[in-house]
Parts: structure tokens; sequence; C-alpha cells
């Protein structure tokens, strides 16, 4: 057994080199071994409410710089008690809105929005330059007619997958109204 080791020169720095590797190697392994993530996600089969006709819609505003987008609505009869939280689309999420019996999802688009911008030699003009508004990527790689609703029920997180959505007609919004006379 000792043959194996004939002729290395053992020395007190080498060996503290090599528990040093061995710690150091340990500890990267158990970092990236912890960082998995331990938070499971509940993709539900069946959802306790009834989603009719589910849909989305784009629009553009009528005005240069006035934005664009896309509307995801889920017409629904009754909550039941879960709390809809965002939806997925598009590689996107945000939050959503319940109005009327129906779940919406606004999706912003970069398509005409405005591009005020202050470019200069002086720092304090560009002062009142705006930051660029941040998105909210989704997790999810979903299909183009495809969205995740994602709710909470008696204090869970739970995510349901919504497929085949059709889409409406383009809704081309006018430019703004005429001042009234002064």
């Amino acid at each position: 057994m000792w043959g194996f080791f004939y002729g290395m020169k053992f020395d007190v720095m080498s060996l503290m080199n090599f528990k040093n590797t061995y710690i150091i190697l340990l500890l990267f392994i158990t970092l990236v071994l912890g960082c998995k993530s331990t938070r499971s996600i509940n993709f539900q089969s069946e959802i306790p409410l009834q989603i009719d006709s589910p849909y989305f819609q784009t629009w553009v505003a009528g005005v240069q710089g006035g934005g664009s987008g896309i509307d995801v609505f889920l017409p629904v009869k009754d909550l039941n008690s879960i709390i809809p939280d965002s939806i997925h689309f598009r590689g996107q999420r945000v939050q959503t809105v319940y109005k009327n019996s129906m779940i919406v999802g606004h999706f912003s688009t970069p398509q005409n929005q405005r591009q005020d911008v202050i470019l200069s030699n002086e720092p304090l003009a560009e002062a009142n330059n705006q930051l660029l508004p941040k998105e909210d990527h989704s997790a999810f790689e979903l299909e183009p007619n495809t969205c995740l609703l994602s709710y909470i029920l008696e204090n869970k997180r739970y995510y349901y997958k919504i497929t085949d959505l059709t889409q409406r007609p383009s809704i081309p919004y006018p430019t703004t109204p005429p001042s009234p006379p002064h």
C-alpha cells in the first residue's frame, strides 16, 4: 500500500492546500444542490370554477405613443372562493383584474409606445427621462394561444392551463376626441 506513495513528497502546505480545495469543492456542491427549488408547482387538471369561451384581443391606440397591447379575457360565472392572482401569456406575467364576471389580464406590447428620450451632454437635462418599464417575465413556456391562470385557494397557489384561446378581432381605438371649444 505504501508503495503507491513512494517518491511522493508530503509537506504540511500541500496537505493544507488539499484540505482547502476539498472544503471549497464540498461547499460548492452543497450550494449548487441547495439552490434547487423546493417549492412545488401545483398544476391543476380541473379548476373549481367554470370558464366560458376564453379569448384574447389585441388593441392599439389611435394616437402616436398611445400604446398597444393584448388583453386576455376569462369569462366566469362565479369565483367559488378562489382569488385570481395572475395570468401568464406569451412570455409575460401580469396581475389579474376581476370585473363584471370576467378575469382579465392586460399585457403591453412594444409597438406604439411613447418614445420621449432626452439626449444631451448635460446630465441634468437627461434627469427627466423615464426608466424603461420592467417586464414581468413568465417562467412558463406556453403555446401562442395558451395562457396559465395562477390563483389562490385556501392560502395555497395553484396553476391552471387554459388552451385554445380564441382570438377576437383587434380593437383600433380612434384618435383622441376633439377638445371642446373654449
